[in-house]
Formats: C-alpha cells, sequence, structure tokens
C-alpha cells in the first residue's frame, strides 16, 4: 500500500473539482478542465484533505514497481485496517464512491474545520491523545526540529524515495512542499 494524497491546498482541490466542469471559477480563477473525467464532488474547503485529515492511498504489486487500482481484498483489508484504527473509508459512501480515501475527522463538520477548530483524535494503536495546544498569535516561529523528532513512517517514505529515486530530501519525517514533489515523481515515474 502507497500514500498517492494527504493534505491538499484549496487551489489543488479546485484543480480536481473542476475537471470535467464547465466554466467552474474559484478565487477568480477559471478551473474548469473538460479533457478529464470528474474525480471529487468536493469542492475547496469541503474535502478533509484541504485540513490534513485524510489519505488517499492504492495497492502496489508485489515487486513493488505498479500501482493496482483494482478494489480486490488487498484493496478492502487496507480499509478495513484502516477503519480499525479510526479512519472512515471512502468506499462506504452511498453517493460517491471513493475507494481510495480515508479520513479521521474527530467528528468535526468542514464548518468547524474552516473556523479553526482542531480536532481532538484519540490513538487506537496505543490509547493516546495529544496534548491540547493554544495559539497565542498569528505568528507560528519554527524551531530546527530535533534530530530524533519527525513522523517514523515519513522519514521510511523519504529514505525510500532517495533511494529509489535519487530525489535528495531531507530525511526529517516531515511531510512537507519537497516530499510531497519527490511522491509525486515517483507516482509519475512508475
Amino acid at each position: 500500500m502507497q500514500i498517492s494524497a494527504g493534505f491538499r491546498s484549496m487551489e489543488e482541490q479546485a484543480k480536481l473539482y473542476g475537471q470535467g466542469r464547465l466554466g467552474y471559477i474559484y478565487d477568480g480563477k477559471n478551473y474548469s478542465d473538460l479533457s478529464k473525467p470528474r474525480v471529487t464532488n468536493a469542492m475547496p474547503g469541503q474535502s478533509y484533505h484541504n485540513y490534513g485529515l485524510a489519505i488517499d492511498y492504492f495497492i502496489v504489486s508485489d515487486d513493488g514497481k505498479n500501482a493496482i487500482w483494482t478494489v480486490d481484498a488487498k484493496w478492502r483489508r487496507v480499509a478495513a485496517i484502516g477503519k480499525s484504527l479510526g479512519f472512515a473509508w471512502g468506499g462506504d459512501w452511498s453517493n460517491f464512491k471513493d475507494y481510495p480515501h480515508l479520513d479521521m475527522t474527530g467528528g468535526l463538520t468542514y464548518s468547524q474545520l474552516n473556523a479553526g477548530t482542531k480536532p481532538r483524535l484519540i490513538s487506537k494503536v496505543n490509547g493516546t491523545t495529544p496534548p491540547a495546544t493554544q495559539v497565542e498569535s498569528e505568528v507560528i516561529v519554527k524551531d530546527t526540529p530535533a534530530k530524533d523528532s519527525g513522523n517514523q513512517t515519513i522519514k521510511s517514505i523519504q529514505r525510500t524515495l532517495n533511494s529509489r529515486y535519487s530525489t535528495k530530501i531531507d530525511v526529517d519525517g516531515y511531510y512537507g512542499p519537497n516530499t510531497k514533489k519527490a511522491l509525486i515523481k515517483g507516482f509519475q515515474t512508475n
């Protein structure tokens, strides 16, 4: 299994929503693209990807060289594991089946997320809840992360991208723009 998408900006969402639609304009820009099929019913701000609370995945062939998009037993197993960890699966939706989609929203609506409410998610792996945080100002100062900080899964993905595709990204455990570009490069290479 490989993750193909996580956080998605409002502009990226507008581009996806504009596929297969005539005259779709977001923030003054025309995102219509009739050369591609519709892939989402979610406008910008109406996808949990826009808040970093969703991922899309696909199955990888046994040799690791091909993406498999056929919904089969392996696909459903990944969905079942995700659901056991508290994710909702797009394959369970009634009006628009989105088989690659998993999200964990903490029960919040798009309106609540758009207003800045942060979900309190409980890990079903170790039962912990991250402490509540409060932003005291609009300016966020980022310190250099400690060497052992960052998500271990992201670090593993970054190491794999560097070895398979010579992307030369930092193995820091943070899913930032360089990691995203490297993932896209890897996805397009296969």
